[in-house]
């Protein structure tokens, strides 16, 4: 269920953002709205009960997913901050260059998010929202780039004991 909300979400947020004309625009956004009004309408991502609205295992997930997201986009910053101070710091340089950010740029760490997030939930497990784990999952969004090379080596080393 959490892979189809976040797809969903990831869907109405990109329509949102885009340039594309406006009806293009709402053929992303209103069948995901929709889909998440049909879910939430017949109790699919139930918000009643004895525990709080973040402790329930959906909402407490689409948290921990935000705050990696979040993670990642800080690290787009980050890295874009970074050239810019390089380029700053060239001895012929004499207009300082600001930081340029592309739209592309923050869509590419979306694309492995939810590969990435699978890491978070085993972490996750059963346990109730707290800060450690949101702090884990915005460090797991901050070094998507680490873990995913990690996996893949992993992957490598495995297909050559094979």
């Amino acid at each position: 269920m959490f892979a189809v909300v976040g797809l969903l979400a990831t869907m109405a947020i990109y329509g949102l953002t885009s340039r594309r004309a406006r009806w293009l625009k709402l053929l992303f956004v209103v069948p995901a709205v929709g889909v998440l009004a049909v879910l939430a309408w017949f109790g699919a991502l139930g918000t009643r009960g004895s525990a709080a609205w973040w402790q329930q295992p959906l909402w407490r997930d689409l948290l921990l997913y935000s705050v990696m997201l979040a993670g990642m986009l800080f690290r787009v910053v980050w890295d874009q901050l970074e050239v810019a101070r390089q380029r700053n710091a060239e001895p012929a340089r004499r207009r300082r260059i600001r930081p340029r950010f592309d739209f592309w740029e923050f869509v590419y760490p979306v694309l492995p998010s939810l590969v990435v997030f699978q890491g978070v939930l085993l972490l996750a497990g059963k346990d109730d929202l707290s800060l450690p784990l949101c702090l884990t999952s915005f460090q797991n969004g901050f070094f998507w780039h680490a873990l995913l090379a990690k996996t893949r080596q992993a992957f490598e080393s495995a297909g050559a004991k094979a």
